[in-house]
């Protein structure tokens, strides 16, 4: 099913389909992803949008399965809908998301997670993101001089 994923920059007629995947996520789900199990609105997600630099979906016979933001700072956050985990589709988005900071320019990205998120950790350990981990946190971030 990978073969049929398409990576692509996410635009305002995506807003439904990025608005259903966050509809889809469990409360557990959502937790790992805004660290809260706040339920998005509409609203939510064109903001979500608009505030992020770059903003990437995955496409698969043209449902969103995943998304990745970038914000100014080089922060990142990314999510995958669960049945399409497991299949590369995170690791992909991330080095999709890599590639954009480095086309506009950034000297880093950086991530936040909980330490229960360990797809998370295993795809920064894997594209060599240094990562540092407390009691309530893992943070990684990855040089792109």
């Amino acid at each position: 099913m990978i073969n049929a994923l398409q990576i692509k920059k996410a635009n305002f007629s995506d807003v439904e389909g990025i608005y259903n995947l966050y509809n889809s996520l469990s409360p557990d789900d959502l937790y790992m992803r805004f660290f809260s199990f706040k339920r998005l609105s509409e609203q939510d997600v064109v903001n979500l949008t608009k505030s992020s630099k770059v903003t990437l979906i995955a496409v698969i016979d043209s449902e969103i399965v995943g998304e990745i933001s970038l914000y100014d700072d080089g922060e990142f956050s990314l999510v995958v809908k669960p049945e399409h985990r497991r299949k590369g589709i995170g690791t992909l988005l991330v080095k999709s998301i890599i590639e954009e900071a480095k086309k506009l320019g950034m000297t880093k990205v950086k991530f936040y997670t909980l330490p229960d998120n360990i797809p998370m950790i295993k795809i920064g350990k894997k594209l060599g993101f240094t990562l540092r981990f407390s009691s309530d946190e893992v943070f990684g971030i990855l040089s792109l001089q």
